[in-house]
């Protein structure tokens, strides 16, 4: 099976853009009964040799035998290098644009760096901390070659909520005393004219923490984050597309994730005031091994890209 979805293969790029034709053509040559997923994993592998990530995407979509190998296999078709870009504290240090950007936004200590590590199959290039506001710059991650898709910039940002000055203060659990006056709300002006202006910003990835929407309302600092996107000329204008990520769903049960689902689409429903153009919302546990949700979270972000 994988000797005749090799010749398949090795035409890919005559299929053109056509992921799903290629995708399609690889599966009907392998998938006749397979029970294991060694020739699945052995197939993404070439596509990722090949550059066809979406190809590779659509390929794990359609297997109904998968394992954790089949998992990291795909990651690794759609992540080829990493590379730590620079660093920013203010628009006028942002880097000029050299790629399509994928942002990262949420509450302080909501998940970022986890989400990022996982979604780069690296472990810690993203600096994850228990302490919230620990990121205090935009820190800018460039994916892949500019000849291999997907080829983008990951943008992590401070998290919206808190900004911590006394980090020993945060450290023993006094939240009000490490708290900096004032650098919340600069944060969040700053973020506001990010998605204003940035031209280059094609996916903004919003990350709430699962354990918050089962409450009535969002918690203040979610809330005015989705508020500020959905109004974002970035989304007004049609330069973006808006992902909800909840965090963390593996500390709920089942029917708590989906009950906070459905209460976080019915917040974002209420901030986007009946526009055609909704937030995909996703449910993820980055931390899991191999992560949930990661896969629908990188259907989204090849999604907004294109």
């Amino acid at each position: 099976r994988v000797a005749a979805a090799a010749g398949l293969l090795a035409g890919a790029k005559e299929h053109g853009d056509d992921a799903a034709a290629v995708a399609g053509a690889v599966a009907t040559a392998t998938k006749t009964s397979c029970p294991e997923a060694a020739p699945y994993n052995e197939v993404l592998r070439r596509l990722g040799n090949l550059g066809r990530a979406d190809a590779a995407l659509s390929f794990y979509e359609t297997l109904a035998t998968r394992d954790a190998a089949t998992a990291e296999q795909l990651n690794r078709a759609l992540v080829r290098s990493v590379a730590r870009g620079p660093t920013a504290d203010a628009m006028a240090r942002l880097p000029p644009p050299a790629a399509p950007e994928v942002v990262l936004l949420g509450r302080s200590n909501v998940g970022k760096s986890s989400l990022a590590n996982a979604l780069l199959g690296r472990r810690a290039l993203a600096p994850a901390s228990p302490v919230p506001g620990r990121t205090r710059r935009f820190c800018f991650y460039d994916v892949n070659e500019p000849g291999h898709r997907p080829h983008f910039r990951l943008v992590d940002v401070p998290g919206a909520g808190f900004a911590v000055d006394d980090v020993q203060a945060a450290l023993d659990g006094d939240l009000q005393r490490g708290m900096a006056e004032g650098k919340a709300d600069s944060w969040r002006g700053l973020v506001h004219r990010y998605l204003d202006v940035r031209e280059s910003l094609k996916v903004v990835l919003q990350l709430v923490d699962a354990r918050r929407c089962l409450e009535e309302t969002l918690p203040a600092a979610d809330a005015a984050t989705l508020a500020t996107v959905a109004a974002s000329d970035a989304i007004t204008e049609g330069r973006a597309s808006h992902v909800l990520v909840l965090t963390k769903a593996d500390k709920l049960k089942e029917r708590d994730v989906a009950t906070a689902r459905d209460r976080l689409e019915a917040a974002a429903a209420a901030a986007y005031a009946g526009a055609a153009a909704q937030p995909v919302v996703v449910s993820t546990a980055a931390t899991a091994r191999p992560p949930v949700g990661r896969e629908e979270v990188w259907r989204a972000i090849l999604e907004g890209l294109t």
